[in-house]
């Protein structure tokens, strides 16, 4: 992987890119509510406040995932509170520092989001990977190449692997996203946030079994119907026909491109094969060296 130097650019500030006002939750709400707040407004994560509204703690859709696969509690999102398992120690940052010192605390302290803070610790605002991936197509356009920042390698599935399967792949693999391939050929993409809200227990999906009845000869000679329960399948979560990107094209454009269709990760091919996998990670990476 080579990375070139370049001539420094001035970053905006915070403020000019943060999302406000914030959709927030308190410790003693439950997970059920905090899951249909992030389904409403479509966002990956949560800030916690207290009653000052200074911020505490953290819940993201990352939370949701570990409990889909069992690491965390076997009981019903009611009945967990959010205190319970929100990320304390939150890690802020000021609304008139740069983006590239919001893009270097992310990837320090491996978070997809910071709580925007004024001078008495209050909540003014929320500044994200995608605001930091959106500064980089406006800003940074030719300063590095797709190959130079993506992941190569990223693990692949195939249609009816099981959901199990591919969470095992997305905790292992840096990338964090498993492509879906039939025939060598890419037809899906799956990320975390396509598995955080599948109502599963561990190893187990729950309520999104498919039957299948067939009739067959049952004992005494009588003919009956049989009742096959499947467990969804890569196929059924995936992102299908993904949008994707040459490792060839500017780092900003796959910026743009995530930015335009609402997308955290792009397939990367060459020559119509799947080479790999870049994401929003990547980007932060460029933004902080640049």
């Amino acid at each position: 992987m080579v990375r070139g130097c370049h001539d420094m650019v001035k970053y905006p500030r915070v403020d000019e890119y943060m999302s406000t006002p914030v959709v927030v939750v308190r410790p003693d709400d439950s997970l059920a509510r905090a899951r249909r707040l992030m389904i409403r407004y479509r966002i990956g994560r949560l800030v916690v406040i207290d009653d000052q509204e200074r911020p505490i703690g953290i819940i993201t859709k990352a939370d949701f995932v570990r409990l889909a696969s069992g690491q965390l509690t076997r009981r019903p999102l009611d009945a967990i509170i959010v205190k319970e398992v929100m990320t304390e120690n939150l890690v802020v940052i000021r609304s008139d520092r740069s983006l590239r010192e919001a893009a270097r605390l992310m990837l320090q302290h491996k978070v997809g989001g910071l709580p925007v803070v004024d001078e008495k610790g209050k909540l003014v605002g929320m500044i994200t990977k995608t605001d930091v991936v959106r500064a980089y197509a406006e800003k940074l356009r030719g300063k590095y190449k797709v190959k130079d920042y993506m992941h190569v390698d990223a693990p692949q599935a195939s249609l009816n692997h099981s959901v199990a399967y591919v969470v095992e792949l997305l905790e292992t693999h840096p990338a964090r996203r498993v492509l879906v391939v039939d025939g060598g050929e890419l037809v899906g993409i799956i990320a975390p946030s396509d598995i955080a809200f599948v109502n599963v227990i561990p190893r187990v999906v729950k309520g999104k079994s498919k039957v299948s009845r067939r009739f067959f000869e049952l004992p005494k000679g009588r003919i009956g119907p049989v009742y096959e329960y499947m467990l969804p399948t890569a196929q059924d979560i995936m992102t299908p026909d993904p949008v994707t990107i040459e490792a060839e094209e500017d780092l900003a454009a796959a910026a743009q491109l995530m930015i335009r269709h609402g997308f955290s990760s792009l397939p990367v091919m060459v020559e119509d094969s799947p080479l790999g996998v870049v994401v929003k990670h990547n980007i932060l990476q460029a933004i902080s060296e640049s």
